[in-house]
């Protein structure tokens, strides 16, 4: 009884650090990055519109990426559709929208992106060790 009690408190809490997160992004600015993810950070985003062969990388390519992303799309935002959570995995469905900042080959400044992502995040000690990001265009 003690452990599934125990579980369920780490799955809550891991669930509201997860959300947490999500509010911190939507601010845009880097702070979701510097207080909700852990520097041994594990990050795979696979093959998506943007990045066929996928990216991946540690804390600092993370964080590199995300501030790339902002410069481009200055007012991002991250809906949640969808959440599942046990222990210390949760896992989002979201749709990721942003307007382009700057052209960038047959893309304008103005034009509206959207993606629809499933994230699954584990955690340690609160804060976020692994990513593994899968992206598609919603077209």
């Amino acid at each position: 009884m003690f452990h599934a009690n125990f579980a369920s408190m780490n799955t809550s809490l891991n669930k509201k650090a997860v959300f947490k997160c999500i509010d911190l992004f939507n601010q845009c600015s880097l702070e979701w990055i510097d207080t909700c993810y852990s520097k041994q950070l594990n990050w795979n985003e696979y093959s998506n519109p943007s990045f066929p062969k996928g990216r991946k990388g540690d804390y600092s390519t993370y964080r590199s990426v995300a501030q790339q992303l902002l410069t481009l799309f200055p007012d991002r935002k991250l809906t949640v559709l969808n959440c599942l959570a046990e222990e210390n995995s949760v896992v989002l469905e979201q749709e990721w929208t942003g307007t382009l900042a700057v052209k960038i080959g047959d893309h304008n400044p103005g034009e509206i992106s959207r993606l629809r992502i499933a994230s699954f995040f584990t955690l340690e000690n609160g804060l976020i060790i692994k990513q593994n990001d899968y992206c598609a265009s919603t077209a």
